[in-house]
């Protein structure tokens, strides 16, 4: 009886230690994290969220916790209520390493431990992102210089590449040509009625001329009249003693 006794108050002795190691372990996370990172939910058992985020990745994930009664020696309850930004990936791995550091600190005090290994994590996958977009910058960079190289230096021409060019360039002259005498034979075989209608400009031509030779014929008072104006004015005095000189005859 004395030693069944002395086991359970042993048992009821560290029940209580149990508790106020967890109580003292959440007064030490409220010291550390702010209200709006630290989200409790319960005291019996202590269940609460840590949330932790990447202003690089513009992600952020919370960790519960719930702590068993015998907690620390034995494993919280964790999981991932929600998260933003990451990929299903990388949660599946961020789940692996808090079940396994979990494991590998028993009887102790862990959850300051779990919450930095996942910001490492974070950390790693921003270290990640940022060489990715330096290699996508450096490629596109170097793109952006083979293309400015090619438009400077042109295309090298080769005995190969300047037969194909001239060969396609006679090819196309020919077919000019040809289409050029195909062209002037047809209007040869023109009419004079299919003429004036391929070319209205020829109608207008020989209207325009018609107008003006109408135009050189009209005679209207305004020409009469300037010509009168510049006929000669006869003084008719110098005529009046021609009967008086003596005209003698040969």
């Amino acid at each position: 009886f004395v030693n069944s006794f002395q086991f359970q108050l042993s048992i009821g002795v560290r029940m209580t230690d149990y508790k106020e190691e967890q109580k003292s372990e959440l007064e030490t996370l409220r010291c550390i994290y702010t209200s709006e990172e630290l989200c409790e939910l319960s005291d019996n058992p202590y269940c609460f969220e840590v949330m932790i985020s990447s202003a690089s990745l513009n992600a952020f994930l919370k960790v519960q916790f719930e702590l068993p009664e015998t907690y620390p020696d034995a494993v919280p309850k964790i999981t991932i209520p929600s998260q933003s930004g990451l990929a299903d990936e990388q949660i599946e791995e961020i789940e692996v390493l808090l079940n396994q550091l979990a494991t590998e600190n028993v009887s102790m005090v862990m959850i300051f431990t779990l919450i930095s290994a996942v910001q490492e994590k974070l950390l790693e996958y921003e270290k990640i992102a940022c060489e990715s977009l330096d290699k996508e910058k450096r490629e596109m960079e170097e793109q952006n210089k083979k293309r400015e190289e090619a438009v400077y230096h042109g295309t090298a021409v080769t005995m190969e590449s300047f037969l194909a060019w001239r060969k396609a360039f006679e090819e196309e002259i020919t077919l000019l040509s040809s289409v050029r005498v195909l062209d002037d034979q047809n209007v040869m075989k023109l009419t004079g009625r299919q003429m004036f209608e391929r070319d209205a400009s020829l109608a207008l031509s020989d209207a325009r001329f018609l107008n003006e030779a109408d135009e050189d014929l009209v005679i209207t008072d305004e020409n009469v009249e300037s010509e009168e104006q510049t006929a000669v004015d006869i003084d008719e005095s110098l005529f009046q003693d021609l009967d008086d000189l003596a005209i003698e005859d040969d």
